[in-house]
């Protein structure tokens, strides 16, 4: 298992949005994995869904992170 923060957060994300994420100059793409893990870890509703399905979780709060992300994948 990759505990890699970042190597975790692109594989949470549906393939386009990975080559998307990729593109990211490197600190960009960080602190995105940041935000990511800070969501998983203190989102309850993500904190009662990782429970039952972990990688449904890990999605949901890659997908958050985009949609907040929007003004900075953008430029």
């Amino acid at each position: 298992m990759d505990t890699n923060p970042l190597t975790r957060f692109i594989k949470a994300l549906a393939p386009d949005r990975q080559a998307e994420v990729e593109a990211l100059p490197r600190p960009q793409q960080e602190a995105m994995a940041e935000d990511w893990e800070r969501r998983l870890r203190d989102d309850v509703s993500l904190l009662t869904l990782s429970e039952l399905d972990p990688h449904r979780a890990e999605t949901q709060a890659a997908q958050d992170v985009l949609g907040s992300a929007g003004d900075r994948l953008a430029s």
